[in-house]
């Protein structure tokens, strides 16, 4: 038990790192953001490149900081693997797996609009806008939600849950131990009067029965076990969520994903040049190595993080007689779980770059100040004294 507390407080405190991080990512960002549109109204409508990626990084921080937050409680109940309800324990896994979704697509956004802004420099502004992008981000919530919940979508869940609560599966991923009490209510006595006096909303539905607790004609002392002791089980991820699902679709969309979007990138910097250069030709080497830094050390921490994690989970989908110990899988998730600080981490601004981010193009000559005058008169009079006019 001992272990097990210790085990929620370390994922707890790496919860409390990521709200850190996010919400200094959200003041650094908001400082920019501000002088991003101050140069939006000197200049006309036209939009600044760093406009759309400070409304994506303020996206990533304000996931990061909110996932932190309902990561706390969530991480104590599903390490406590107390016995809960179907509908109750689906809402408390999934909300992890969405949350990582989620910042796996806005990691895999900001990396492209980066990649965007380099090489497209002169079309960028008319190709991305702020509307634009927050409807692309709109598209990434809306896939996150339903591959979060993919597994519970058009399945019979009270059929899977009741097969597997005498299985191996409720004793978890190689961390054995008596941490929960007994069932409630699962014994051969006949079931309670109340089950005549119900009526159970979409009862073979995938949600059937989650609004059962409120609908209940005969108003007696029933507490919440005995309502839905028919969909009642110890709670955690390996008992709701299938060896599958973990393999075929969490691993795909938040490793495979963007390993392979992150490698094209960076396979792409490194076969080709910007097209579209600015006047200076000592930027854009230098922002082009930069980001192929970035992303090296995003691709070595994805993989060195992350990878574990998922390897566990493919060896219990092919050999479900293998048990991991204990150790083992406490190491892969604490890994996995580490790789939440570095979106918000990678993608802060750094305060001598604030300047840098909002004035990508060169200055023009028309709007040069008023001291580079005597500059030109000079030339004229130069000009003047070696080509006389005739």
């Amino acid at each position: 038990m001992e272990f097990i507390w210790l085990y929620s407080l370390c994922q707890c405190t790496l919860s409390v790192s990521v709200i850190v991080v996010s919400v200094r990512l959200c003041m650094a960002v908001s400082g920019s953001s501000k002088e991003a549109d101050a140069q939006e109204r000197t200049q006309g409508a036209r939009t600044q490149p760093g406009s759309v990626s400070c409304c994506l990084r303020l996206c990533l921080g304000w996931v990061g900081a909110m996932g932190g937050a309902v990561s706390v409680p969530v991480t104590i109940l599903l390490n406590l693997r107390t016995p809960q309800c179907l509908y109750t324990c689906i809402t408390l896994v999934c909300c992890p797996v969405l949350i990582r979704q989620f910042t796996m697509f806005l990691l895999m956004l900001l990396t492209l609009d980066a990649h965007l802004q380099l090489h497209f420099a002169g079309r960028y502004s008319s190709l991305m806008t702020r509307r634009r992008a927050l409807c692309v981000v709109l598209l990434c919530w809306v896939c996150s939600v339903l591959t979060s919940f993919a597994q519970f979508i058009g399945l019979d869940v009270l059929s899977a849950w009741r097969s597997g609560e005498t299985g191996s599966s409720t004793a978890g991923l190689g961390m054995h131990g008596n941490w929960t009490t007994s069932l409630p209510h699962h014994t051969t006595s006949p079931p309670p009067k109340y089950n005549d006096d119900r009526e159970v909303i979409g009862q073979y539905l995938p949600y059937g029965g989650f609004l059962s607790k409120f609908y209940v004609e005969d108003n007696h002392n029933f507490t919440y076990a005995e309502i839905h002791s028919s969909h009642w089980a110890v709670c955690a991820p390996d008992t709701v969520l299938s060896p599958q699902f973990q393999v075929y679709v969490f691993m795909m969309t938040v490793f495979m994903l963007p390993l392979l979007c992150l490698l094209a990138i960076y396979l792409h910097l490194l076969c080709t040049k910007p097209r579209n250069t600015p006047f200076s030709h000592a930027d854009p080497p230098k922002h082009d190595s930069s980001q192929i830094r970035s992303l090296a050390l995003s691709l070595s921490l994805l993989v060195l993080l992350c990878l574990p994690f998922h390897i566990i989970h493919a060896l219990l989908l092919n050999t479900p007689s293998t048990h991991p110990p204990a150790w083992a899988h406490a190491v892969a998730v604490g890994l996995f779980q580490l790789y939440s600080l570095v979106p918000p981490i990678l993608f802060t601004p750094p305060k001598k770059q604030a300047g840098e981010e909002q004035a990508p193009f060169p200055i023009s000559v028309s709007h040069l100040p008023p001291a580079a005058a005597p500059w030109s008169s000079a030339k004229h009079s130069l000009k003047a004294k070696v080509c006389p006019e005739v």
